[in-house]
C-alpha cells in the first residue's frame, strides 16, 4: 500500500521544470503544487483515522487507494496547473486513509522488541516507491503524462484488490474518539510528532528548489529523476538501520546526530555552483533530513500505545504531522525562494534545526 502510494507522491519532482515552462509557475506555485499532496494527507488525517478505526482499517485502505488510483487518472489528463493542484489533493486525502490503514496493520503484528526496525523496513518500502517516482516522473516527460500516470492507476487498483481479500486487524472497542486525543499533549508525544513532522518539511522545501537549481544549471527531467532516484535508494538502506539503532540506544542519539549533519548540508547548499556537487548533497539530505522520522515515529507509538490510544487514531495524528511538515514545507521554501533567494529559504531551515536540538534538551 505505501509504495505505490508513493510513486504517485514522488513522481511529481522531476516534472518540476516542466510544469514550471509549461504553465509558467512561479517557485512559490510550483510549491503550493508540490505541498497540495501534503495538504491533502492534512486534511484527510482526522477522517482516515475516525473510518479505520469505525469501519476498519481494511475499509480505510480500500477508500485510500481508490482515490489514489483516481487522482493518478486525473493528473496525468489535466491540462490546466489548478487540476493539477486538485488531483495532487485529493490524492494526498485518499493517502492518510491508506498509510493508516498500513501502519495500523503493521503495529498489530509488530514485537515491541521490533517496532522500530520493522516501521523502518515499512518506511523504506514506501522509499523504494519513491525510487519509483522519479523514474515514472523521467518517463512521464518522454512518453507522456496520460500512460504513465495510468499504469500507476491500474497497479493502485490490484494492490486495492489484494487488500480486499488480505485478513485485517479487529476493530478496537468504541471509545470517545476526541477523548483519546488527550495523551498526544505530554511532551514526549508532542516531540515524536514533532520530529514525524520536521523530516517532510526540510525535504519538501528541497525538492522544491533543488531540481529548479540543476534545471537552470543544464540538467533535465532524465537526470533530475537519476538524482532523486539514487538519494532514494539511499534512503531506503537508512530507514532500517535508523530503526534498529533508535530500538538499542533510544530516539536521541540518531536524531541528534541527523540534525547536526542536516545543518551542515542546508548551509552548503545555497553555494553549490556544480550539479554533480548540488546532486551528492542532495544523497546525504536524503539520509540526513529523514533521520528524525523513524525514531520519531517509534517514540510516538510506544508512548501512545502505552496511553491507551487506539492504533489507527494514533497513526491519523502520524500522518497529520507528516502532512503539517509536507504541506508547509513546500509552499513556504518556494516562497521564501521568490522573496530572498533560495539561500533565505535554506537559512530559515537550518534555524528550525537549530531550535528542534534546544527543544531536545529540553523535553529530555
Amino acid at each position: 500500500m505505501v509504495l505505490v502510494d508513493t510513486v504517485f507522491y514522488a513522481a511529481l519532482t522531476p516534472l518540476v521544470p516542466y510544469f514550471n515552462e509549461e504553465f509558467g509557475l512561479s517557485k512559490s506555485a510550483v510549491g503550493v503544487l508540490s505541498g497540495a499532496y501534503g495538504a491533502g494527507v492534512l486534511v484527510g488525517s482526522a477522517p482516515g483515522a475516525y473510518l479505520a478505526s469505525r469501519a476498519g482499517v481494511k475499509v480505510a485502505a480500500l477508500v485510500g487507494l481508490s482515490l489514489m488510483s483516481l487522482t493518478s487518472l486525473a493528473f496525468g489528463l489535466a491540462d490546466a496547473a489548478s487540476l493539477l493542484v486538485l488531483a495532487r489533493f485529493v490524492g494526498g486525502f485518499g493517502s492518510a486513509l491508506s498509510w493508516v490503514a498500513a501502519f495500523t496493520w503493521l503495529t498489530a503484528r509488530a514485537p515491541d522488541e521490533r517496532r522500530g526496525e520493522l516501521i523502518g523496513i515499512m518506511v523504506s518500502a514506501a522509499v523504494f516507491g519513491a525510487l519509483l517516482g522519479p523514474v515514472l516522473g523521467s518517463v512521464a516527460a518522454t512518453v507522456g503524462l496520460v500512460p504513465a500516470f495510468a499504469a500507476v492507476a491500474v497497479v493502485g487498483a490490484g494492490i486495492a484488490l489484494w487488500a480486499a481479500i488480505e485478513p485485517a486487524p479487529e476493530r478496537a472497542e468504541r471509545r470517545s474518539f476526541f477523548a483519546m486525543l488527550q495523551p498526544i499533549l505530554q511532551p514526549r508525544l508532542a516531540t515524536g510528532l514533532w520530529l514525524i513532522g520536521l523530516s517532510p518539511l526540510l525535504f519538501s522545501a528541497l525538492a522544491v528548489l533543488v531540481p529548479l537549481e540543476l534545471s537552470r544549471l543544464g540538467w533535465g527531467a532524465a537526470a533530475v529523476g537519476a538524482v532523486f532516484l539514487v538519494s532514494a535508494a539511499f534512503e531506503a538502506a537508512v530507514h532500517p538501520l535508523l530503526g534498529r539503532w533508535s530500538d538499542r540506544a533510544g530516539y536521541l542519539r540518531p536524531v541528534v546526530a541527523g540534525l547536526l549533519v542536516s545543518v551542515g548540508i542546508l548551509l552548503a547548499l545555497p553555494w553549490v555552483g556544480n550539479p554533480w556537487i548540488l546532486g551528492l548533497l542532495v544523497l546525504l539530505a536524503s539520509g540526513a533530513f529523514n533521520a528524525t522520522l523513524v525514531p520519531g515515529t517509534a517514540l510516538f507509538s510506544r508512548g501512545t500505545e502505552k496511553a491507551g490510544m487506539e492504533g489507527a487514531l494514533a497513526f491519523g495524528v502520524t500522518n497529520f504531522a507528516w502532512a503539517f511538515g509536507y504541506a508547509v514545507g513546500a509552499p513556504l521554501g518556494g516562497t521564501l525562494a521568490d522573496l530572498g533567494g533560495d539561500a533565505l529559504s535554506y537559512l530559515f531551515l537550518t534555524v528550525v534545526c537549530l531550535l528542534t536540538l534546544v527543544l531536545l534538551r529540553k523535553t529530555i
